[in-house]
C-alpha cells in the first residue's frame, strides 16, 4: 500500500467527517429556519439521498482505515495503535448510527411532505443532537487517523522526536502529551 493508501485513507474519512460537520453546523439549523411546509419539503428528500449514499461511504471510509492500521502494524503500539483506535471508534459510529439515526432518518425520508406525521419535528431535533454525538465520534476518528499517519510517516524517516515535539504540544494550554510521543516511539 503506502502514502497514495494512506491519502485516500485520509480524504475519504476526512471529507466524511467535515460533510457530516457541515450538516450539523450549517444545513440543518438553516432547515430549522424555514416555515413548516418547506421544511419538511426540503427534509424529506435529503433524508432519502442521504440516507442511500451515506452507508457507502462510511462503509469504504471503515474498509480503509482498517487496511492503513493492517498496514502500520503493530496494533498494540505506535502509528497502529492510533489508527486501530480510529477504526474502532469508525465501527461504533457505525453502530451508533444504525441503531439510534437511521431509524428516525427513515421515518422522515419516508413521510409525505404536503401530510407531515405529528411528532416530525420533534424526530428531527431528536435526529440533530445524535447527529451532533456522530459529528464528535467521527472528528475523534479522524484525529486519530491523522496522528498515526503523521507519527508512521515520521518513524519512516527516522524524524519521530522532532515531528512529535511539532505535533503534539499544545503551547497555548502549556500542556504536553507524553502518553502519545510514547506510545508512538516504539
Amino acid at each position: 500500500m503506502g502514502a497514495a493508501y494512506d491519502i485516500a485513507t485520509a480524504t475519504v474519512t476526512g471529507l466524511m467527517a467535515g460533510n457530516e460537520f457541515a450538516v450539523a453546523a450549517f444545513v440543518h439549523p438553516q432547515l430549522h429556519k424555514l416555515a413548516h411546509s418547506t421544511h419538511a419539503q426540503t427534509a424529506t428528500p435529503l433524508a432519502s439521498v442521504l440516507g442511500k449514499a451515506m452507508p457507502v461511504w462510511y462503509g469504504v471510509a471503515l474498509v480503509l482505515l482498517l487496511g492503513a492500521a493492517f498496514e502500520h502494524r503493530p496494533l498494540s503500539s505506535g502509528p497502529g495503535l492510533f489508527i486501530g483506535m480510529a477504526a474502532a471508534l469508525w465501527t461504533v459510529t457505525i453502530v451508533f448510527t444504525i441503531a439510534m439515526l437511521v431509524p428516525i432518518n427513515n421515518r422522515i425520508a419516508k413521510m409525505d411532505p404536503q401530510h407531515p406525521y405529528d411528532c416530525w419535528l420533534q424526530d428531527r431535533s431528536r435526529w440533530d443532537q445524535l447527529h451532533q454525538l456522530r459529528v464528535t465520534l467521527l472528528i475523534m476518528a479522524f484525529v486519530l487517523l491523522l496522528t498515526g499517519l503523521f507519527a508512521g510517516a515520521a518513524l519512516d524517516r527516522n524524524l519521530a522526536p522532532l515531528s512529535l515535539s511539532l505535533f503534539i504540544p499544545l503551547p497555548r494550554l502549556g500542556l504536553r502529551l507524553p502518553l502519545l510521543a510514547r506510545a508512538v516511539r516504539t
